[in-house]
């Protein structure tokens, strides 16, 4: 046992040397940066206290990122686990010809960020884009400020559908099939069986799901860097795109800091509030 235990300790090597190297200490380096007045070129001035996150917080710039961010949480999440869920219950069973479904699927897989988030800002650029001739509508989807926040969560959606459906779709298919034949056998009817029997099943993985999403929806930048820019007038702005405005456009290296030493203690309470969740479910399980 004692040599398995070692062999195991060996193969995991690799990826905490990763990991101490480029998360860890990182992280060292942002929380004591956070601290220090820190010029352009890297060189430490002096301490700064809590000054860095002070002229943060009186930022209404930064303030309005957080509201921008939650504004795309609000979005993104519910249409995110409807679609997911919706799709995993259409294909849960095993049928003829379902497998194009699938792959249909699974195509957000198979492109890359950058080029969907390209292909959406073509879709939606401007009044005459390809969305308002499919949907015969006059919307000004990336110049309105409403519009663009709405175009952005359904790229969220989109480049978060494929690894979730299979996750979710997985745990569908890992119920024990007795559980529904019984089900059967007692009269129960399809939506019974689902709502009683398949969905408290897949409840931990719809957890996790839900979790990773809003993980994804805190520390959304690249798409919104591609897709819109920050804006129109600034109106999708989120704190990570703001971090990277005022890390490595600006060089403000104290904030970039203040700003990273943040998402990373509100990442950790996400990640503990997982963990916690997850536990429950194995206990009352």
């Amino acid at each position: 046992m004692k040599r398995q235990n070692t062999k195991a300790y060996l193969l995991l090597l690799p990826s905490m040397i990763l990991a101490v190297l480029f998360s860890f200490l990182p992280l060292i380096q942002s929380i004591i940066g956070s601290f220090l007045n820190v010029s352009q070129q890297g060189k430490v001035l002096g301490a700064a206290g809590l000054d860095n996150y002070i002229s943060l917080f009186s930022d209404k710039a930064f303030i309005n990122s957080i509201g921008h961010t939650f504004l795309f949480l609000a979005i993104f999440l519910p249409l995110n686990t409807v679609l997911i869920l919706l799709a995993a219950i259409l294909t849960r069973r095993k049928r003829r010809h379902i497998a194009i479904a699938e792959y249909v699927f699974l195509i957000p897989m198979a492109v890359s960020l950058s080029s969907i988030s390209l292909i959406f800002r073509e879709i939606f650029r401007g009044r005459v884009s390809i969305a308002n001739r499919i949907l015969s509508t006059d919307l000004p989807w990336l110049e309105s400020p409403g519009c663009a926040i709405f175009v952005l969560a359904l790229l969220g959606v989109f480049l978060d559908f494929g690894i979730d459906y299979i996750l979710l779709l997985s745990s569908f298919r890992k119920i024990d099939r007795s559980l529904i034949e019984a089900a059967s056998i007692d009269g129960a009817g399809s939506l019974r069986t689902l709502f009683y029997i398949e969905l408290p099943e897949v409840k931990p993985m719809l957890s996790v799901i839900i979790f990773l999403a809003i993980k994804d929806a805190i520390m959304i930048s690249a798409p919104v860097m591609i897709l819109t820019a920050g804006g129109p007038f600034r109106s999708t702005e989120t704190i990570m795109y703001y971090y990277y405005l005022e890390a490595f456009r600006s060089g403000n290296r104290g904030t970039g800091s203040s700003i990273a030493t943040l998402m990373a203690i509100l990442a950790g309470l996400i990640m503990a509030t997982m963990a916690a969740r997850r536990r429950h479910d194995r206990e009352n399980g």
